[in-house]
């Protein structure tokens, strides 16, 4: 059987025609509610300026006591007497949090799809889908496929896990590890130390590798329902930062009940509450022009399909569909880019109270300002 499968379908005018005015209330909602997603992201609380107010503390030494209660932040090592594993193959080690990622050999499926505008007005849409098998994390469930027949999937038998310890601290301090938000996992170590192979299951280079039932696989050549293993974790005794509220030897989760009871609770790798800082500083600039082009991409895709209609309607000579096509998302485009502009400088505006305050000061003394010349001139007159 192939791998590849056409389906060729053909939409009437009419059909169309519909379908393009209905669009008009999606693209309407879309474009209002960028102005939402605009203005909430302008005002999103800046960690890095929470972290700003922390008071630094030596974990090796008790704290002062104006800093209980209070942000701190403090470097040290992060230990726990606890080891951590896996119940399945990784060995039991000095691991502050153990992440298993499974992945299985499946099918896969994917597709492209080609419209054709027809003279009339009628379109022709091919889709094309394609069959391999390949490594993923989530095995598709093959009757949802289009051609199920001669790509059934088998169960995964092993899921993805993670576990973390009950208890840790960093110097004299203990860390409440269920809600604090971890550094970065590094790969594990694959070897006959670390790794407690059984059932067939072989270490192959950085991966567990797990043959399906009546597998004759391998990594390099695996057979449909082979299973490959890898281990990320976060080891014991790091060089780590740490901010969070002091509560007497304790280190908890600090919410800033002025900024939207923000939550800050965090292990960073070694470099410093100053590091730290930047890191936060740095992820907020990050998700905030994401965030932005979100905001833009929703106004200029909403703007447009309130303009569909009319590219439907000259469909009856593609050529001149295609042409208006391009012409309105030009010209939206632009517009949408102002209007994000705009909406961003304001909503920045509106979110800081002091510019509020200046702005409307401005606004006031330029209005006084502008009704004496006005008085003057007047009185000259």
């Amino acid at each position: 059987m192939a791998d590849q499968y056409k389906v060729t379908t053909t939409q009437g005018y009419g059909s169309r025609l519909v379908d393009s005015i209905k669009g008009i209330g999606f693209g309407f909602l879309l474009f209002i509610a960028s102005f939402g997603v605009l203005f909430w992201n302008e005002g999103r609380v800046d960690l890095s300026q929470i972290a700003k107010t922390a008071i630094t503390i030596d974990s090796a030494k008790p704290a002062p006591a104006e800093a209980n209660g209070k942000l701190i932040g403090t470097d040290g090592k992060i230990t726990s007497t606890e080891t951590l594993g896996d119940s399945l193959y990784l060995n039991p080690a000095k691991y502050l949090a153990v992440n298993r990622s499974v992945e299985m050999y499946s099918w896969v499926e994917s597709s492209t799809s080609s419209t054709e505008n027809n003279t009339g007005g009628s379109s022709t849409t091919t889709k094309t889908y394609n069959y391999k098998k390949d490594w993923t994390t989530t095995p598709a469930n093959s009757s949802n496929f289009q051609v199920p027949e001669g790509h059934a999937n088998p169960s995964k038998t092993i899921e993805d896990a993670k576990n973390i310890v009950g208890t840790a601290k960093i110097g004299n301090y203990d860390l409440d590890m269920a809600n604090i938000t971890l550094p970065s996992f590094t790969d594990a170590t694959m070897n006959d130390i670390n790794v407690k192979v059984k059932d067939n299951a072989k270490i192959s280079g950085n991966y567990v590798f797990v043959p399906g039932v009546g597998s004759t696989g391998s990594i390099n050549q695996p057979t449909l329902g082979d299973m490959r293993i890898t281990y990320t974790v976060v080891k014991q005794d790091i060089d780590a930062t740490v901010l969070g509220k002091l509560n007497g030897t304790k280190i908890e989760p600090f919410v800033d009940t002025s900024k939207g009871n923000a939550k800050l609770y965090r292990i960073f790798t070694s470099g410093g509450v100053d590091a730290a800082i930047g890191q936060l500083s740095n992820e907020h600039t990050t998700m905030t022009w994401i965030l932005r082009a979100v905001g833009f991409i929703m106004m200029w895709v909403g703007l447009s399909a309130l303009f569909g209609p009319i590219s439907t309607l000259l469909d009856v000579l593609p050529f001149f569909g295609s042409l208006s096509r391009a012409m309105i998302g030009t010209v939206t485009f632009i517009v949408c880019l102002v209007l994000s502009i705009v909406t961003i400088v304001v909503s920045m505006i509106a979110h800081n109270i002091y510019a509020v305050i200046g702005t409307a000061v401005v606004l006031v003394v330029a209005g006084i300002l502008f009704m004496r010349m006005h008085g003057k001139k007047k009185a000259a007159a």
